[in-house]
Protein backbone atom coordinates (compact mmCIF):
# COMPACT_ATOMS: atom_id res chain seq x y z
CA UNK A 1 0.00 0.00 0.00
CA UNK A 2 2.77 2.23 0.91
CA UNK A 3 4.30 1.95 -2.49
CA UNK A 4 1.47 2.92 -4.60
CA UNK A 5 0.56 6.24 -1.87
CA UNK A 6 4.40 7.10 -2.93
CA UNK A 7 3.36 7.09 -6.45
CA UNK A 8 0.61 8.93 -6.31
CA UNK A 9 2.61 11.58 -4.77
CA UNK A 10 5.03 11.66 -7.23
CA UNK A 11 2.45 11.86 -9.56
CA UNK A 12 0.68 14.18 -8.36
CA UNK A 13 3.89 16.70 -7.87
CA UNK A 14 4.26 15.99 -11.98
CA UNK A 15 1.25 17.54 -12.41
CA UNK A 16 1.24 20.50 -10.42
CA UNK A 17 4.63 21.13 -12.52
CA UNK A 18 3.40 20.48 -15.73
CA UNK A 19 0.40 22.65 -15.00
CA UNK A 20 2.90 25.42 -13.77
CA UNK A 21 4.42 25.35 -16.95
CA UNK A 22 1.10 25.53 -19.13
CA UNK A 23 0.51 28.74 -17.43
CA UNK A 24 3.93 30.59 -18.03
CA UNK A 25 3.84 33.91 -20.71
CA UNK A 26 4.15 32.43 -24.17
CA UNK A 27 6.09 34.45 -26.54
CA UNK A 28 3.32 36.51 -29.19
CA UNK A 29 6.06 35.98 -32.19
CA UNK A 30 5.90 32.08 -30.96
CA UNK A 31 2.09 31.94 -31.41
CA UNK A 32 2.27 34.11 -34.87
CA UNK A 33 3.95 31.06 -36.80
CA UNK A 34 1.77 28.39 -34.03
CA UNK A 35 -0.14 25.93 -36.20
CA UNK A 36 1.45 27.07 -39.83
CA UNK A 37 3.44 24.31 -41.57
CA UNK A 38 5.53 26.71 -43.63
CA UNK A 39 7.40 29.43 -41.54
CA UNK A 40 7.65 32.66 -42.64
CA UNK A 41 10.20 33.55 -45.19
CA UNK A 42 12.37 34.90 -42.40
CA UNK A 43 12.17 32.10 -40.00
CA UNK A 44 15.70 33.30 -38.33
CA UNK A 45 18.98 34.36 -38.49
CA UNK A 46 21.49 34.03 -40.99
CA UNK A 47 23.91 31.19 -41.24
CA UNK A 48 27.30 32.80 -39.07
CA UNK A 49 29.43 29.43 -38.99
CA UNK A 50 29.60 26.91 -41.27
CA UNK A 51 27.85 24.23 -39.46
CA UNK A 52 24.89 26.56 -38.79
CA UNK A 53 21.57 25.68 -40.93
CA UNK A 54 22.10 26.91 -44.17
CA UNK A 55 25.56 26.93 -44.14
CA UNK A 56 28.45 25.73 -46.10
CA UNK A 57 28.54 22.58 -44.14
CA UNK A 58 25.08 21.93 -44.83
CA UNK A 59 25.14 22.33 -48.27
CA UNK A 60 28.26 20.44 -48.86
CA UNK A 61 26.67 17.69 -46.98
CA UNK A 62 23.72 17.86 -49.42
CA UNK A 63 26.30 17.71 -52.51
CA UNK A 64 27.64 14.56 -51.26
CA UNK A 65 24.30 13.14 -50.47
CA UNK A 66 23.42 13.35 -54.29
CA UNK A 67 27.12 12.49 -55.07
CA UNK A 68 26.60 9.15 -53.37
CA UNK A 69 22.80 8.17 -54.41
CA UNK A 70 24.19 9.22 -57.69
CA UNK A 71 26.88 6.76 -58.19
CA UNK A 72 24.56 3.95 -56.70
CA UNK A 73 21.97 4.24 -59.01
CA UNK A 74 24.70 4.90 -61.90
CA UNK A 75 26.33 1.53 -60.71
CA UNK A 76 23.19 -0.52 -60.83
CA UNK A 77 21.76 1.08 -64.33
CA UNK A 78 25.19 -0.07 -65.41
CA UNK A 79 25.04 -3.51 -64.03
CA UNK A 80 21.56 -4.07 -65.10
CA UNK A 81 22.37 -3.28 -68.96
CA UNK A 82 25.27 -5.72 -68.86
CA UNK A 83 22.73 -8.36 -67.36
CA UNK A 84 20.22 -7.28 -70.27
CA UNK A 85 22.74 -7.67 -72.85
CA UNK A 86 23.82 -11.25 -71.38
CA UNK A 87 20.15 -12.81 -71.77
CA UNK A 88 20.01 -10.83 -75.34
CA UNK A 89 23.15 -12.95 -76.34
Amino acid sequence: MMPQIAMLAELSELFIQLSALATTEIDPDYLDDAGRIIGSPAAGPKPQQSGDRGGFAQLLTLLALFLGVSFVAWRIRREMNKATAQRAS
